[in-house]
């Protein structure tokens, strides 16, 4: 089993006597939202790229393991070399070679019926990708990119016989590349082409989401665990957790903390939870004149003055959204990226609470009470306890004087009014698989195409000093010196509040007894989490 070097990992179970199970070399899980495709190019959501990265590998994994790549490093300032794992099969046999690594660069590259790809943005900078060798691939770069290894593990790596090749594979930044024909998604979805080089191959998947796999036995490395995958889709948190105690399914994922009183004093069942990846926070439109849905009697933006954001940070009770609303599965934030993550500042002190000071910075700031009016905006059901979340920091806010609206809409239509920049608060969450600085190098900083930062910068906040640290972390190939980097801007937007952070979600999983799971921090649901007693 892999293990993940992450410094916070908390299981919290209801231990208890071993059963025994018909399915002993089938796993059963049931996932929260339904996987849209087999396809890994087509979506980033997490429960989709959790059912592909059993098929499919990278070249290094979201937590840091070399996968498909042995080594890798910078020969130059703008070439990447990776030297890859010799004796890979995929899952139809054939050889795993560096013209394998150039295709699926091209297909992540590829606008299929016009459409940009979800991943195409992480190979950006990237202006080819050549074979040195059979085993040895070179990345070339528009300038210095850092950190394009970690932008690699969205790299899934698909076989180049399934699609009809030119004369010569060239890459290029469309995906033409001289491919006269890419695998469709229905293609995929067949299973024809839903061929990597992971640890379960594909024997059905349905447009329900729906999918079974099965153990690779010519894996390179540790077989799976598991000789049968059966994947199902439950949306409702309730039905997952009642198929759960039926014996429909022996681990779900994203139980609520009333599904989990259900497993009390039940000896056949357990839980465990991991700290994640993931940021809960709120963007605060900052920087415009007149920020959508947000409305002071002076006609004014309140949310310019940093005494108005200090008070509705100050005016949040973080520990008892923690422990009352997430039973503790949860972490007070300090800061936008998790403060247990490799390259955090862990000293920075947990966001504070003080009610009667936030009064006071308002009053300061010449706004009495209800002389603000603000519509809280956030999708529903996309984070856990989501909506009681935003209903507690609607009370919050109220609590001080603010008049707060609280418009939870499905996500569809959340999404559409953030791009279109409707939203002038609104609650979110952003995972970290790429590090401390993956979030902030998109969301706050002065918009920089050429070192593609700033790009997700919803709050039109601006600083030169914390432009100037992420640009300066954006070419940093030191990684200790480009954590420095990452801290001081770090700092900076904690201190002027362009968001407000609110706490680091952990993940869970209810399961059957007879099996042990160790989660992973970036939330993904994987067979080989779970072990059998």
């Amino acid at each position: 089993m892999k293990h993940i070097n992450f410094k916070t990992v908390c299981f919290v179970g209801l231990f208890a006597s071993m059963m025994g199970s018909v399915y002993a070399d089938t796993l059963r899980m049931a996932y929260s939202v339904a996987p849209k495709t087999i396809d890994p190019y087509k979506s980033s959501a997490s429960a989709t790229a959790s059912l592909n990265e059993h098929l499919y590998e990278a070249l290094v994994s979201r937590t840091n393991e070399k996968l498909l790549a042995t080594s890798y490093g910078w020969t130059d300032d703008t070439t990447l070399v990776v030297n890859l794992r010799k004796g890979v099969k995929f899952h139809n046999g054939a050889d795993f070679t560096a013209e394998d690594v150039i295709y699926s660069s091209c297909r992540m590259m590829y606008r299929v019926g016009g459409k940009k790809n979800m991943l195409t943005s992480a190979m950006g900078p990237v202006t080819d990708v050549v074979a040195i060798d059979d085993y040895t691939v070179a990345f070339k770069t528009v300038g210095l990119y850092p950190i394009l290894i970690q932008k690699l593990k969205s790299l899934s790596i698909l076989d180049s016989g399934d699609a009809d090749l030119g004369p010569t594979l060239k890459f290029d930044n469309t995906g033409d590349c001289g491919i006269t024909r890419y695998p469709t998604k229905d293609e995929f979805a067949t299973g024809k082409y839903a061929n990597g080089t992971g640890k379960y191959k594909y024997e059905s998947f349905e447009n329900t989401g729906d999918a079974v796999l099965v153990r690779n036995d010519n894996y390179w490395g540790e077989p799976g665990n598991w000789d049968r995958v059966e994947m199902t889709s439950v949306a409702n948190s309730g039905a997952r957790m009642a198929g759960l105690l039926a014996g429909d399914y022996d681990l779900i994922e994203n139980p609520t903390g009333e599904d989990l009183l259900a497993l009390e004093g039940n000896s056949a069942y357990s839980y465990s939870t991991m700290p994640s990846w993931r940021t809960i926070f709120l963007i605060l439109d900052v920087g415009s004149d007149v920020a959508p849905g947000v409305r002071a009697t002076d006609g004014s933006n309140p949310l310019k003055d940093i005494r108005v954001r200090q008070a509705l940070s100050l005016s949040i009770d973080r520990d008892a959204i923690v422990d009352k609303l997430m039973g503790g599965n949860a972490t007070v934030a300090s800061q936008f990226a998790p403060s247990y993550q490799d390259g955090a500042d862990s000293s920075m002190p947990d966001m504070a609470y003080d009610a009667d000071k936030a009064r006071q910075l308002l009053a300061e700031a010449g706004y009495e009470p209800h002389h603000i009016s603000i519509d809280l905006r956030m999708p529903t059901a996309k984070y856990q306890n989501g909506t009681r979340v935003g209903q507690a920091i609607a009370q919050y806010w109220s609590r001080i004087g603010i008049n707060v609206t609280l418009v939870a809409e499905p996500w569809s239509v959340f999404r559409k009014g953030r791009s279109a920049r409707e939203l002038g608060v609104f609650m979110y969450g952003w995972g970290h698989p790429q590090g401390p600085a993956q979030m902030i190098s998109y969301a706050f900083g002065t918009r920089n195409k050429a070192l593609n930062l700033g790009g997700s910068n919803y709050s039109n906040y601006t600083d030169p000093d914390y432009d100037a640290a992420m640009a300066a972390w954006a070419v940093e190939t030191d990684e200790a010196k480009a954590f420095e980097y990452n801290q001081a801007a770090m700092r900076i937007a904690v201190r002027d509040l362009p968001g407000i952070p609110l706490y680091y979600q952990h993940s869970i999983w209810a399961h059957t007894s007879d099996i042990s799971v160790i989660g992973r921090p970036d939330e993904r649901t994987f067979a080989d989490m779970a072990t059998k007693n």
